[in-house]
């Protein structure tokens, strides 16, 4: 499990420590210089891909949204990252206007969805979170002529977040769900690249304010209303991809063993997501946007989990069965 401990920013490089997962308990299966400009006077300040050491890339032109499936949560953020930037931006600043873009079964709505590279061909959506977040920052904390040095590095971060995660967008999307979880375990990691480029400036401008500046950015997070989480598998979601899995493969006898090992990932993958879930935002900016990488990295584990268990079951099928699994679709019933 990689560390979260240390992110030191968009030309830090990121130090990545393996340690073995404890237990899980089950879940019950059955088996270059940009410019902006900011709203405030004092003009324009001027200021990878690789997986260890994230460079942050100038953002793109602003793009329309070309699908209307990103505002209804059905497009594929786990494959094209850039599509989930905005309810990360949401979660760290706007709490409660956005749910978590990511869950168990989105997992398997996207490792086993029929033609994902032409429903998301040509997708790259994107929100001016530099201006949005110059705008919107400067009206709620009326920042000092200082304050506004560190506020315009913020925007410049956000936006090269932005542009490095539209960096990321696959040529094409493989057809064979291991390799689509392949995908995801770096493009989960590439979200986590993109926090890091956001941290120490959001970090700086946070402590550059005074008490009353920082509460007002820090905003209200919503309130635990008792609802379940977006993030929180259930129990449904965790036994319907096995079902299904071993419904269509209809494996052997001496292929059960194998099977079992794909039903002890998939509680191992659950309980970690499970473990990462709570209803309640942090009451600050930074604090909120930890617990965004928190989460991430507690998917890229739940993912790469995922893909080793169905990996080494896969190996041991038939040509046949092999067809059928590569062909099966797993939609959720939510």
């Amino acid at each position: 499990m990689r560390s979260l401990s240390v992110r030191l920013g968009a030309a830090a490089l990121i130090v990545a420590a393996v340690q073995a997962p404890r237990p899980a308990k089950a879940f019950g299966l059955h088996f270059g210089p940009i410019h902006f400009h900011l709203p405030f006077p004092g003009g324009h300040r001027h200021k990878r891909i690789a997986r260890s050491e994230p460079t942050a890339i100038a953002a793109p032109a602003a793009l329309p949204l070309a699908n209307d499936d990103i505002a209804s949560g059905t497009s594929p953020t786990l494959l094209y990252p850039v599509l989930a930037w905005p309810s990360l931006y949401d979660a760290i600043f706007e709490p409660g206007t956005s749910s978590w873009p990511f869950g168990y079964q989105t997992i398997f709505d996207q490792a086993f969805m029929k033609s994902v590279s032409q429903q998301t061909s040509g997708l790259c959506p994107y929100r001016d979170t530099a201006a949005h977040a110059a705008t919107q920052i400067t009206r709620l904390t009326a920042p000092t002529v200082a304050q506004r040095t560190q506020l315009e590095k913020l925007a410049t971060a956000l936006g090269q977040a932005n542009g490095y995660l539209v960096k990321s967008r696959p040529a094409e999307i493989p057809a064979q769900p291991v390799a689509r979880l392949q995908l995801m375990d770096n493009q989960i990691d590439t979200m986590i690249m993109a926090l890091d480029i956001v941290r120490p400036r959001l970090q700086a401008f946070a402590q550059s304010l005074d008490e009353k500046q920082r509460a007002r950015l820090n905003g209200c997070a919503a309130a635990d209303n008792g609802s379940t989480p977006s993030c929180k598998p259930s129990a449904a979601s965790v036994n319907e991809p096995l079902s299904r899995l071993e419904q269509v493969v209809q494996p052997t006898e001496a292929q059960s063993p194998a099977l079992a090992a794909v039903a002890d990932a998939l509680n191992r993958a659950a309980a970690m997501l499970d473990a990462n879930c709570s209803a309640a935002p942090p009451p600050t900016t930074l604090g909120r946007l930890e617990r965004l990488e928190t989460r991430l990295d507690a998917m890229w584990r739940a993912v790469q989990t995922i893909q080793v268990g169905l990996a080494h079951f896969q190996a041991g099928l038939s040509d046949e069965q092999n067809s059928r699994l590569n062909a099966l679709q797993i939609a959720s019933t939510r």
